[in-house]
């Protein structure tokens, strides 16, 4: 039996349909399909609680759950939930960018620094985040420290290890020029190894952002007095499913939304660099 290398004379139609797709939509391609994929889910949603597909004690109706996420940002305290899991989030996303990308440059640059912080960026990558929630709260309680710790510690790893990256992809045959050129070590960092640095860093930001939701979301879950994954927690205390499903979505086009404003910003400083 012979097998057709060549995929687009086994697929002639999926290419047909590409092609067709690419003319008529155009740039909106991923726009039009990133909609159709979320209305199918949305109809698969609907008709699984219509039709009892899933025990509708379970899975609300989607008209249920825009009546809760319309009920839930109406509340007075809503801004005030938000502003904490903003705040938390801020300073923990923050402080990850800054100590993750200060100490990515020095291991990339210095091969004892690596070294010496090798260990511990192992060893904080290998404790799930969950398991450091109860011992977070326990010593810290339950305000906002414990949250940012738990924020930093999922961030901080990435950061190091795409800077460190960054560093060691700089170009060697650039940075022995300007060594000729009696550079010191600030003016190579400044003019070799920064640009180098800017995608590597930027892609660990974007990554970031989708973790310290999470790590947010999860931390106010465990233990918290406010903040959105209080709203969560307390919808599901008390068993109200159209609250727990809003909260939930409320979450997630919150990060969708940071993460695609990170991508914006990422693309800025991409172009900024080239």
């Amino acid at each position: 039996m012979t097998i057709n290398a060549d995929p687009a004379k086994d697929t002639p139609a999926l290419f047909g349909l590409r092609s067709y797709l690419d003319g008529s939509l155009g740039n909106s391609r991923a726009f039009v399909l990133g909609a159709l994929s979320l209305i199918l889910v949305g109809v698969g949603w609907e008709a699984s609680a219509i039709y009892g597909w899933v025990n509708p004690l379970f899975l609300p109706t989607m008209g249920e759950v825009g009546e809760a996420i319309v009920k839930i940002v109406s509340r007075d305290d809503f801004a005030h939930h938000l502003a904490v899991s903003g705040y938390e989030f801020g300073w923990g996303l923050g402080l990850s960018v800054l100590i993750g990308g200060i100490l990515g440059i020095l291991a990339g640059w210095f091969k004892p620094v690596e070294e010496f912080l090798q260990p511990i960026i192992i060893a904080v990558n290998s404790i799930p985040n969950l398991a450091l929630i109860p011992l977070l709260i326990l010593v810290f309680g339950i305000g906002t420290l414990p949250k940012i710790i738990l924020v930093m510690l999922a961030c901080i790893v990435v950061m190091v290890m795409n800077t460190a990256a960054g560093v060691q992809s700089a170009d060697k045959q650039l940075m022995r020029m300007s060594r000729s050129f009696k550079a010191n070590q600030f003016q190579l960092i400044r003019t070799v190894v920064i640009p180098s640095v800017v995608p590597y860093f930027m892609t660990g930001v974007r990554i970031c952002v989708g973790k310290a939701v999470v790590s947010v979301a999860v931390a106010e879950i465990f233990g918290s007095t406010a903040g959105l994954g209080h709203i969560l927690i307390i919808a599901q205390s008390s068993f109200n499913m159209p609250d727990m499903y809003a909260a939930v979505i409320i979450l997630t086009a919150i990060g969708i939304a940071l993460t695609q404003t990170a991508a914006v910003v990422e693309r800025f400083f991409l172009r900024w660099r080239g």
